[in-house]
C-alpha cells in the first residue's frame, strides 16, 4: 500500500541530535516522540534506554507526557540527566535526574523549576564531579514583556547565555556562574582532567551573530567550584557549526573550520589549549567533508561525508588510527562511540532506503583493526512502515555539462522497474546538505511521491555536502547556475536510461529546493509541467534584508542591497523572470517563517498574477499555514501540505 500523508503526519521521530552511550558502552539513552503536534499542544518526548548488543532491548523510561530531551549518563552512578518541561508542560526546560536503580521512577529536578529562562545545554565533567550548563540570567522584572510599554531594540541582547556550574559529588553553597560577559557563551567542553572548561564566545545568542567570527577561551575551576583564571586560546574567524571537543591529556582541542566563513566543506583542525595558540589542519575538506565529532576516551571520532556515504574515522592526536565504520546500503543520523577495554562500541540511528528499513537504533563494535558492522537492532520504532511497502532507493550518478560527476538517488515503488515513469525532481534543502540512502519520513516530498507511483530524482547538486571544498563553494554567488543545471543533467541521465518520462516531468522542493523549483519554472521555455515551491527564496535581495541569516543569503546571492556595487543578487532571483511561468504552480509557506519570510512567496505570486498569462495566475495557488515557521510543527498542516503536493502532481503529471 502507498504511504499516505496521514501516516507521515502521525509518525514518531527519534531525536538524532542527542543519543548517548554510558561510560562503559553498555547502555544507550535517547529520546523519541511525535514528529508533529496537534494545534494547541506542546511537544512531547520520552526517554528510551537500550542495552548495547541486546536485540530488541529498547524500553521507555519516562512517560512521554512531557518534553524530555538531551539525555546524558553520569559516569560514576549511571544516572541519566536530561532536559525537561515536566514542571510545567510547554515551559522552559530545566535539568532533571533519574536514578539508574529506578529507571522508570520519578525524575528529580536539578535546577530551579521556577526559572523563566531555560537551560540551553549541559555537560557532566569526565570525573562525574561537576555539571556545567548554559542559561541566561533571570530577568529583574519577570512581567516586563507583558507590559504595555515593552519595546524591543534591534541587536540589543538582554539574554546572553552564561556558563554555570553545580557540584554532583561534593557540596557547594550554591550554583556558581563561572563565565558572565557582555558576550554570549555559545558552547563549551570539559578538559580531560575535569579542571578546566573550553568555551566559545559569540556576540549574542541570535542565529545571525552565531555565524559571525567567534573566540575560544579556557576557565580553570577550583575545588570549591569557583573560577580562577581565564585564558584566550584562539580566534575562529570563519563560521563553524560544531562545538570544539577536548579529549587529550596533552591539552589539544579539536574543531572544524572551512576555508571560507560560510558554506565551505569543513576540515578537521587541532589547537593547543594555551594562550594565543596556532591551529593545525589534520585533514578532510578536499574531496569530502568532516561533519561531526565525538570524544572516545583520549581519542576522537570524526564523521565524514563522502558522496552518498558516511565514514567514522578515529584519531589519536594528529594520527588517524583507523576507519571504524563505513555505510554501504544505508545511512546514519545520530551516533555515539565509546572505548571499553580494547573495543570500540558504536551505536547509530540507521535506516536504509535500499532495503526499505525505517530508522532504528543499532549497535556494533570493533577491536580497532577494521570497520565494524551494525549487527544488532536495539529498537523497533516505526512498526507501521513495512519494508516491503516502503519506496526503493537506488544510487544514481551522471556527468554534468562541465564534466563534474554528480551523485544522487532515484526513488520509486519497491518491486517495480521504472520504465518512463512520470518524474519529479526533488532537490534537497540547504544548499549545504545532501540526499543519501536513508529512508526518511516527516515533511519530505520524495518519500510520499515515490511511494505513490512517481519516479523521484534527488540530485546532490553543486553546493551540496560530501564532495569537498570546490564542490560546496560553487554555491557562493552561484544561485541558478550549476546547481540548477546539475538537476537538469541528472534528469536527462534518468531519461536516457529509460527510467524517467522524457516529457512528463515536474520539479518540487522545499527551502533551497523550493528556490530551485522557482528558478526552474521561471526559465524561458521551461520543460516542467508544473512545480511545487515549499518555503523557497525567490528574491535574494529581500532575503538578505528580512531573513534571520543575512550573511548566508549574501554569500549565496553574491552581494546585498546595502552593497555599493551592482546588484548581483538579482541575477539568481526567480522573481526577475516570473513572466516566464506558463503552467499553474503550487506554493506553500509558513506564515511565521523567519528563515525564508512569507513575503518571498507572496511577492512571487504577485509577480505571476501581474506578469504571467492570466490563466496561470488564476490556476496557481499559494497556501499559507498559520503559526508555522520554516519547519512545520502542527500535524494537520503537515498532512495538508503533503496531501496538496501529492494531489497537485497527480493532476498535472497523471491527469487524475
Amino acid at each position: 500500500m502507498p504511504i499516505t500523508p496521514q501516516q507521515l503526519a502521525n509518525a514518531e521521530q527519534i531525536d538524532a541530535e542527542w543519543l548517548a552511550l554510558s561510560s562503559q558502552g553498555d547502555r544507550v539513552v535517547y529520546s523519541v516522540g511525535p514528529a508533529f503536534i496537534t494545534k494547541g499542544d506542546n511537544p512531547t518526548r520520552a526517554l528510551w534506554l537500550a542495552d548495547v548488543g541486546v536485540a530488541g532491548s529498547a524500553r521507555k523510561i519516562t512517560s512521554g507526557l512531557f518534553n524530555d530531551t538531551s539525555p546524558a549518563f553520569d559516569p560514576n552512578t549511571g544516572d541519566v540527566f536530561f532536559l525537561s518541561d515536566r514542571h510545567k508542560a510547554g515551559g522552559k526546560q530545566q535539568i532533571y535526574r533519574i536514578a539508574a536503580t529506578v529507571f522508570g521512577g520519578e525524575p528529580v529536578a536539578v535546577t530551579e523549576t521556577k526559572n523563566v529562562r531555560a537551560v540551553e545545554s549541559f555537560a557532566i565533567s569526565p570525573d562525574g564531579n561537576w555539571l556545567a550548563y548554559l542559561s541566561a540570567d533571570e530577568p529583574e522584572d519577570k512581567d516586563e514583556e507583558d507590559s504595555e510599554s515593552y519595546v524591543k531594540i534591534w541587536r540589543e541582547s538582554k539574554t546572553p547565555r552564561r556558563l554555570r556550574l553545580l557540584g554532583l559529588t561534593q557540596k557547594i553553597d550554591e550554583i556558581q556562574t563561572i563565565v558572565a560577559t557582555p558576550e554570549n557563551v555559545a558552547s563549551f567542553t570539559w578538559s580531560p582532567d575535569s579542571t578546566k572548561i573550553l568555551y566559545r564566545l559569540s556576540r549574542s545568542h541570535e542565529l545571525e551573530d552565531m555565524l559571525l567570527p567567534v573566540s575560544e577561551h579556557i576557565v580553570s575551576i577550583g575545588e570549591d567550584g569557583f573560577p580562577s583564571t581565564h585564558v584566550t586560546t584562539h580566534e575562529i574567524p570563519q563560521y563553524t557549526y560544531q562545538r570544539s571537543i577536548w579529549p587529550n591529556g596533552d591539552g589539544a582541542s579539536f574543531f572544524f573550520l572551512g576555508a571560507e566563513r560560510l558554506f565551505d566543506a569543513p576540515s578537521l583542525y587541532m589547537c593547543a589549549a594555551t594562550a594565543d595558540a596556532s591551529q593545525t589542519k589534520l585533514g578532510y575538506g578536499q574531496t569530502d567533508d568532516a561533519t561531526a565529532l565525538r570524544n572516545v576516551g583520549s581519542e576522537v571520532a570524526v564523521q565524514v561525508a563522502t558522496g552518498l556515504y558516511t565514514e567514522i574515522d578515529v584519531f589519536s592526536g594528529t594520527k588517524k588510527l583507523f576507519t571504524a565504520f563505513r555505510t554501504t546500503d544505508e545511512a546514519i543520523e545520530g551516533w555515539d562511540m565509546k572505548k571499553a577495554g580494547n573495543r570500540y562500541v558504536f551505536v547509530a540511528l540507521r535506516s536504509s532506503g535500499i532495503a526499505g528499513e525505517p530508522e532504528n537504533l543499532w549497535s556494533g563494535s570493533t577491536d580497532g583493526t577494521g570497520p565494524l558492522a551494525l549487527e544488532t537492532k536495539l529498537s523497533s520504532h516505526h512498526e507501521w512502515a513495512v519494508p516491503s511497502e516502503m519506496p526503493q532507493s537506488t544510487p544514481f550518478s551522471c556527468t554534468a555539462e562541465d564534466g563534474t560527476q554528480i551523485d544522487g538517488v532515484l526513488m520509486h515503488r519497491r518491486g517495480e522497474t521504472p520504465d518512463k515513469l512520470p518524474t519529479v525532481v526533488v532537490p534537497h534543502g540547504g544548499p549545504y546538505a545532501r540526499d543519501a540512502l536513508a529512508l526518511r519520513f516527516g515533511v519530505r516530498y520524495a518519500t510520499i511521491l515515490a511511494s505513490n507511483g512517481f519516479l523521484v530524482v534527488c540530485p546532490n547538486y553543486r553546493g551540496s555536502q560530501g564532495r569537498g571544498s570546490a564542490f560546496s563553494r560553487a554555491a557562493h554567488s552561484g544561485m541558478g547556475t550549476s546547481d540548477y543545471t546539475d538537476c537538469e543533467n541528472m534528469l536527462d541521465a534518468a531519461i536516457a536510461a529509460g527510467y524517467a518520462h522524457p516529457e512528463n516531468v515536474a520539479i518540487a522542493g522545499y527551502s533551497q529546493g523550493g528556490f530551485l523549483s522557482a528558478w526552474g519554472i521561471t526559465r524561458p521555455n521551461a520543460r516542467w509541467k508544473t512545480a511545487c515551491i515549499g518555503a523557497g527564496p525567490t528574491d535574494w535581495g529581500t532575503m538578505a534584508l528580512t531573513g534571520d541569516l543575512p550573511d548566508l543569503e549574501v554569500h549565496l546571492a553574491g552581494n546585498a542591497p546595502w552593497s555599493p556595487s551592482e546588484p548581483q543578487y538579482l541575477s539568481g532571483s526567480p522573481i526577475r523572470d516570473v513572466n516566464n511561468v506558463n503552467v499553474p504552480i503550487l506554493v506553500l509557506h509558513g506564515e511565521n517563517d523567519v528563515r525564508v519570510p512569507v513575503s518571498q512567496a507572496i511577492g512571487f505570486m504577485r509577480g505571476i498574477v501581474r506578469e504571467a498569462d492570466k490563466s496561470v495566475g488564476e490556476e496557481s495557488e499559494l497556501v499559507v499555514y498559520p503559526r508555522e515557521g520554516h519547519g512545520f510543527r502542527e500535524r494537520a498542516h503537515v498532512e495538508d501540505q503533503l496531501t496538496r503536493v501529492l494531489a497537485h502532481l497527480q493532476k498535472y503529471l497523471l491527469g487524475t
